[in-house]
């Protein structure tokens, strides 16, 4: 019995020494696998070396666990959301009456220009021309079509890619007011009932962006 009691204490003599120079300092470890080594009631041997302050370790209890690192949330990327956008333009303030040349009224169309050139996510614009009932149903196809490339035109030369452009005349078949400025018998007064028929339809393709 003597004997087991000696052989018991020197081999925990010897871990608890051998504990100086282990990976896990201050603790006696298997010198197997370097488990630190316990006891019956499951607590960590300590060799005579050990400092809490620098050797103390987390599963014995020794030293706090360190506390994770708050990580600041990333703001998501915003979504880009197609769009479009549709406005009118009047051929009064860009064309002399039955002329496909622009000849006055560019400010709108520098305006057009600004807007779009400063949208990095256009697609397209559409431009269809529209003329008032006056004049042969074939003649106001043909007008409506000259003075919608003459407003493309206008958009290329700003600085407007040509690809994105399309260019288009509905003649005089969606003018509106037909019935009612054609009662008018002066010539004058019915061409200037009519200024709203003589138009361009002016769509936009575009995008953007959404905070998610």
């Amino acid at each position: 019995m003597n004997k087991s009691i000696k052989l018991s204490a020197l081999v925990v003599a010897m871990m608890l020494s051998s504990g100086a120079f282990a990976a896990k300092a201050g603790y006696a470890t298997d010198g197997v696998l370097d488990n630190v080594a316990r006891n019956a009631y499951g607590e960590c041997w300590k060799d005579g070396y050990f400092n809490k302050a620098t050797d103390g370790l987390v599963e014995c209890g020794d030293k706090e666990a360190p506390k994770p690192v708050a990580v600041a949330p990333v703001a998501p990327a915003p979504a880009v959301v197609s769009q479009i956008k549709s406005f009118t333009l009047s051929a009064a303030g860009l064309f002399a009456f039955d002329k496909t040349v622009i000849t006055s009224g560019n400010a709108a169309l520098d305006g057009v220009v600004a807007e779009l050139k400063g949208d990095k996510y256009l697609k397209s614009v559409a431009i269809v021309g529209h003329t008032d009932y006056m004049g042969a149903e074939a003649y106001n196809q043909k007008l409506s079509e000259r003075r919608a490339n003459a407003v493309k035109d206008y958009l290329v030369a700003g600085g407007i890619p040509a690809e994105k452009i399309s260019a288009s005349g509905a003649g005089e078949s969606q003018a509106k007011l037909t019935e009612q400025c054609s009662k008018i018998k002066a010539r004058t007064q019915r061409i200037a009932c009519l200024e709203p028929d003589r138009r361009f339809e002016v769509t936009v393709e575009t995008a953007k962006e959404v905070k998610m």
